[in-house]
């Protein structure tokens, strides 16, 4: 399993990255044009700055020594890859149609949750909305659930909006979606799988949830992960950068400045998602802590067979 040592020299080859990425893109601000609002470019723009963002956020975690914890940037880059690199295979008007639909329904709904949640009185006199602006703004739910429907229509998928693992097959993706997506939504969301994943110890004795060098692996595979799916979103959407105010030098795709940006981080190899001690396959030395999952797993198969 991957030791703290490993995980400080891909903390410091993040570190390096992050810096020369830095230096080598700049992202500045859009142009709000009124009549013709090009929305694709917002997401491009949004996507790239959050997950700089989040790279330095995972730099800060591990100087923290909860590196961790930056698993949960995973999932959400991932996804801003998948949908880019979807955005980017449509004309502007239509994927500007779609984010304009799917932006007034997620806009929506959360406006009439939070009223619903604290009531009227406290969005009028505290948050000061207009008396009846929130029930003017859900009449428009119908009209958007219309448009919705003409999209899906249009594109062909088969929900009320289409689902990651759709737009990760149009774009062949899925893949890597079907890899890390479902695995990384463990450290978003309540997992039994994940709990048992945490628990190591040996049986009849103590079990624990802190256990270092599974968090270092995981560390080391979140800082493995997060540089991949950010140059992964820049590669899917290279031809909208420059109209997105995200601006890369005129080499910044050759196999010479490439090398520079990445070559401390591929020389120390890709992490697994799932490290094999999790299922206790090697040998186990005197004192060894196993990997709770597997021992539960083990059990459940003993019970079977027996009866």
């Amino acid at each position: 399993m991957t030791s703290d040592t490993s995980s400080d020299d891909r903390l410091g080859a993040l570190r390096v990255f992050a810096d020369r990425l830095e230096e080598a893109i700049e992202i500045k601000s859009l142009t709000w044009n009124e009549s013709t609002p090009d929305v694709r470019a917002l997401a491009v723009n949004n996507c790239v700055r959050r997950q700089r963002d989040s790279l330095r956020g995972a730099i800060a975690l591990g100087s923290a020594r909860q590196g961790h914890l930056a698993v949960g940037f995973v999932r959400t880059f991932l996804e801003e890859r998948i949908w880019l690199a979807f955005l980017a295979t449509m004309q502007r008007d239509d994927a500007n149609a779609l984010l304009l639909a799917m932006g007034r329904w997620d806009t929506i709904r959360a406006l009439v949750a939070q009223r619903d949640f604290i009531g009227d009185k406290l969005m009028t006199l505290d948050l000061w909305y207009p008396p009846g602006f929130v029930d003017a703004c859900n009449a428009f739910i119908p009209d958007i659930k219309t448009e919705l429907r003409e999209l899906r229509a249009k594109w062909g998928w088969s929900q009320q909006l289409p689902s990651t693992k759709w737009i990760a097959e149009q774009v062949e993706l899925d893949t890597e979606y079907e890899y890390l997506h479902s695995a990384t939504s463990r450290a978003l969301h309540f997992s039994a799988g994940e709990i048992l994943r945490r628990g190591w110890g040996t049986p009849g004795g103590i079990l624990i949830t802190d256990k270092p060098e599974f968090r270092a692996h995981l560390a080391d595979f979140a800082y493995d992960e997060l540089w991949r799916q950010h140059l992964g979103t820049l590669r899917g959407v290279a031809g909208l950068l420059d109209d997105s105010a995200v601006h890369t030098p005129d080499n910044f795709w050759s196999d010479e400045s490439q090398e520079g940006l990445i070559s401390d981080l591929v020389h120390l190899g890709r992490v697994p998602l799932v490290h094999a001690h999790e299922w206790n396959l090697e040998p186990p030395n005197p004192g060894t802590r196993l990997a709770w999952a597997a021992i539960v797993l083990s059990k459940s198969s003993d019970a079977e067979t027996d009866s």
